[in-house]
């Protein structure tokens, strides 16, 4: 077969693959789909094609490809946060909200689910927080399109690497050592259940409370990740909660949803009434003082800036998830992040986003610049000033905070403070290479920078 054969019928199994259960084809050019393509075809690519077109997804000929294209990486609490919020917040809402209506029954979805850490994550944090409320059963269910990862799961025996999560004294409570592993004790194992299924295909339960969708979307091409978000919606009651990972937002019709802003976490809300657009949880207001740099994650940051740039916010997403479950806290990509939601038109997560990478780092001059960028288009301009001298504090002569501020200041009658900022910035820009970005948030060189800041000082 030719070259160009042999691409053409990769091109086509990977459209199929996207049209069929969701995966982007730009996420499966990173985890060599060429190969595995080839290794299951056996020299007949035409014929492997045809066998995908004419199988369901769940067909050995589907699960086979799955099995080696589909990431299940994960582990027992993952995001911690959401875990915890479930227990402190939601659970308890849930509970107050049916006193005396009789209903004692919690229906939760983990969907994505792959081999069961999640899922059981949630049936030992609900078992733990129902107990103090007497008669609630829990109907908990874990989906994934992966046969072989849910075969994992119903066995409910984890080797120690699915327990690196922090502090594991629960390990100890729930878990029985055994032969290659920890052995799951009978009466977390069977609060759960587990069905093959796309996420795309709908809801196992009807009216759900909770449904945790971590990391699945990221994968997911436009098309199928508005249906899944549609799905996502219609299988909550009114009043049920949504989580998704850490790097991933609703991407459309926004405003159907609540969203809450917690510190360290977003969470979506199937309004029962009248939608807010936002509630925030009294997140941590830091304190700008000079600390030492953070020094930039490895090199697949570089890939992610140049993603947000060309607007390649899908690969982007992923790429931040991957750096953030490495470095929960790493504030240069909280905020890289911020500045892929606000362009996605997510402007509260962005701006929780910045809360916890300004909570990291207080002097991280990039954040209290793009606070101060969403601050001003949502109207707050006193915030916005304060948030852009926050930037120029902690990195003298910022020019994309400078330019703004100075204009800002004008605003208000201060043209000569405006015309030091200016000036300052167009000073720290002397010596710096001309075609070389002047932040991660905009592709705006250093040389156009300076041509800006010349022109308004001559103004």
């Amino acid at each position: 077969m030719t070259d160009s054969r042999r691409s053409f019928h990769v091109s086509q199994i990977s459209a199929l693959i996207e049209q069929r259960v969701g995966l982007a084809q730009g996420a499966l050019s990173g985890i060599q789909l060429e190969r595995v393509v080839d290794s299951l075809a056996a020299g007949d690519l035409p014929r492997l094609l045809q066998s995908l077109t004419d199988a369901a997804d769940t067909d050995l000929v589907w699960q086979h490809l799955l099995d080696e294209l589909v990431i299940g990486e994960t582990y027992f609490f993952r995001s911690r946060a959401h875990f915890d919020l479930l227990r402190s917040v939601i659970v308890p809402q849930l509970v107050e909200a049916r006193r005396g209506r009789g209903e004692r029954v919690l229906t939760v979805w983990s969907a994505g689910c792959a081999s069961g850490e999640e899922a059981y994550s949630l049936a030992i944090t609900l078992h733990e927080a129902l107990v103090q409320h007497d008669g609630w059963t829990l109907r908990l269910i874990g989906t994934d399109i992966n046969g072989r990862a849910l075969r994992t799961a119903e066995r409910g025996l984890y080797r120690p690497w699915s327990f690196r999560q922090g502090e594991q004294t629960w390990r100890e409570k729930y878990f029985i050592p055994s032969e290659g592993g920890f052995q799951l004790r009978p009466a977390i194992r069977q609060m759960a259940q587990f069905r093959q299924m796309n996420v795309l295909s709908g809801s196992p339960l009807p009216q759900c409370d909770v449904v945790f969708c971590r990391n699945v979307l990221l994968y997911f091409a436009e098309r199928p990740a508005r249906a899944a978000e549609d799905r996502l919606y219609e299988a909550l009651a009114p009043g049920g909660w949504l989580l998704l990972g850490q790097a991933e937002t609703i991407r459309h019709e926004r405003d159907r949803w609540t969203t809450h802003l917690f510190p360290g976490a977003v969470l979506y809300q199937k309004p029962m009434g009248r939608t807010q657009s936002a509630v925030y949880h009294h997140p941590p207001r830091p304190t700008v003082t000079r600390e030492m740099a953070v020094a930039l994650p490895a090199s697949s940051y570089r890939t992610a800036v140049s993603a947000v740039r060309e607007k390649r916010y899908e690969e982007a997403g992923r790429l931040l998830a991957a750096l953030l479950q490495a470095q929960p806290e790493e504030p240069s990509a909280r905020t890289l992040l911020a500045c892929l939601f606000a362009n996605r038109g997510a402007v509260p997560e962005a701006l929780a986003q910045l809360e916890r990478a300004l909570k990291a780092n207080a002097a991280y001059a990039d954040a209290h610049y793009l606070k101060g960028v969403l601050l001003l288009e949502n109207g707050d301009e006193s915030g916005a000033r304060a948030s852009l001298r926050s930037a120029l504090y902690c990195r003298r002569g910022h020019p994309l905070a400078a330019m703004i501020l100075g204009h800002l200041l004008i605003n208000v009658g201060e043209r000569t403070r405006a015309r030091r900022v200016w000036q300052e910035a167009l000073d720290a820009l002397a010596s710096t290479p001309d075609d070389q970005p002047c932040s991660d948030l905009s592709d705006l060189t250093n040389a156009s920078a300076r041509a800006f800041l010349k022109e308004q000082l001559e103004t």
